[in-house]
């Protein structure tokens, strides 16, 4: 007789293992659009997921531009050679992913040979599945599958409309941060071109120079230039009087300054002169106008130059909190862990979890749980703030410090240090006229790059010590070994 521990295991069915690989996929598709990245990173790490996940020979993802006419590739996994490459063209219209792009509607086709417009570019297709991503009602890229097998994507529509609703905010996101960045660019490349037009002088001094050249060579009292909000002014007006003549100053019919001209002798002010003070305005309205527009865009610039920094500054802090999100931290990590292998220096990574967090905001309320979160990321950043600390809301209750040149004994005294701060530490409530007590669970892991481990290993290493700490009774530190630690 078999003992029970020989008897087989129960079958999965086909379906259930299916459904479960569905559901992967899905999950893996929103975890990659949480992330942010630029629209190519974010498209390619999407079409690797699925074409991974479902041993599909061919995914990709593209976008339509109206005004050239065309749609363009930005991302493509593909197992068997093809033509298409991120950056391939092609006229709207042409093809499955021409004619999806112009319905806004998904065609699955189970034979590409019963389509008369099916268009090759993967030798021996012979399915094909396209599918529009949406957002709200713009069209922000198009899914493209196709295969060497018939029907390949038979029961496939339902699987990948889900994908597309999935990706299509952070594909509409990522778009509008490029097209941000685009436009930046462009503005500096303008104000570059008017700076060397002007030979580094800006509209201040243009002026002052014209109103002192025009006080040096006419017998007048007084001479102004008025710009919109700048002016310039030479020789004084005692009697305040106002002036006698005044030119405007035009550039391509846009009337924006004007030439005032104060002078007590009347015969100086013959057809003669005025015509010269018409014809110098003539001469330096297109100088002023390119000053102007020099000034205008060092405005401009100054303006997008506090945008860009705080755009970045939102993309890298967590709003909640004040402290790193997690693109911030995954991109300090890379860069800390590579300096430390390239010194020989330990490298610490502290995980933190706020114990029974979701008790403690089903007990006093979401915005009670905020101020918990608050005042722990307060405590953290009290205590790690040197150039090679960071603080991090890792996701959820959960925080990371990354610690660069502390070794493990230091490490783990921060740790309890910090362990120990938070239990004292009380947060009045609202709702409650009773204080509440908070307590953590710390992991630590500390490593010495060796240039053979990747990050991922001091991560998983902490990432164990804080699940030991949970487990071992919450509210405690624990230091994990990991390879190649001090």
């Amino acid at each position: 007789m078999r003992g029970q521990s020989e008897q087989p295991l129960p079958s999965i069915p086909k379906a259930d293992a299916l459904y479960a690989r569905q559901l992967e996929a899905i999950n893996e598709v929103a975890r990659i659009a949480t992330l942010d990245l630029e629209l190519r990173p974010l498209m390619q790490r999407i079409t690797d997921a699925l074409a991974q996940k479902f041993a599909w020979e061919f995914v990709a993802l593209v976008t339509v531009e109206p005004r050239k006419g065309a749609f363009v590739c930005e991302a493509v996994t593909s197992t068997v050679p093809t033509e298409v490459h991120p950056g391939y063209s092609r006229p709207l219209g042409s093809g499955v992913v021409g004619t999806v792009a112009a319905t806004e509607k998904p065609i699955l086709l189970d034979d590409v040979r019963t389509d008369p417009g099916f268009v090759e570019t993967m030798p021996g297709t012979k399915s094909e599945l396209c599918v529009p991503v949406l957002h709200g009602k713009e069209l922000v890229a198009i899914l493209n599958l196709e295969s060497t097998r018939l029907r390949a994507f038979h029961d496939q529509v339902s699987l990948l409309t889900t994908v597309a609703d999935q990706i299509a905010g952070a594909i509409a996101n990522a778009r509008r941060f490029d097209e941000m960045r685009r436009r930046a660019q462009l503005m500096e490349m303008m104000s570059e071109v008017s700076r060397t037009a002007l030979e580094a002088h800006d509209l201040s001094d243009l002026l002052e120079r014209i109103v002192r050249y025009v006080h040096e060579r006419f017998p007048v009292q007084r001479v102004s230039i008025t710009l919109r909000d700048i002016s310039a002014y030479a020789g004084e007006n005692p009697s305040g009087e106002p002036p006698q003549i005044s030119f405007p100053i035009r550039f391509r019919g846009e009337d924006f300054g004007r030439l005032e001209v104060c002078c007590t002798d009347e015969n100086v002010l013959t057809p003669a002169t005025q015509l010269a003070f018409e014809t110098l305005t003539h001469q330096v309205a297109g100088a002023i106008h390119l000053a102007a527009t020099k000034r205008d865009l060092e405005h401009a610039n100054e303006h997008l130059a506090r945008a860009i920094e705080t755009l970045h500054q939102i993309s890298t802090t967590d709003p909640l909190t004040g402290a790193a999100n997690r693109r911030n931290f995954d991109t300090v990590l890379d860069v800390e862990w590579r300096r430390a292998a390239r010194s020989r220096t330990p490298l610490s990574l502290i995980m933190i979890d706020i114990d029974a967090f979701k008790a403690y905001n089903d007990a006093y309320g979401h915005q009670a749980g905020d101020e918990c979160l608050r005042r722990v990321a307060e405590s953290l950043k009290s205590r790690f703030h040197r150039a090679g600390d960071l603080v991090t809301r890792y996701g959820g209750e959960e925080f990371a410090v990354l610690v660069a040149g502390v070794g493990s004994d230091h490490t783990r005294e921060l740790g309890e240090s910090l362990r120990a701060s938070v239990e004292q530490m009380t947060i009045e409530h609202r709702t409650s006229p009773v204080s509440s007590v908070v307590t953590i669970s710390v992991g630590i892991a500390t490593m010495v790059p060796d240039g053979n481990d990747e990050a991922a290993t001091l991560l998983k290493a902490a990432d164990e010590a804080l699940y030991a700490a949970k487990n071992a009774g919450r509210n405690r530190v624990v230091h994990m070994p990991a390879s190649a630690q001090t």
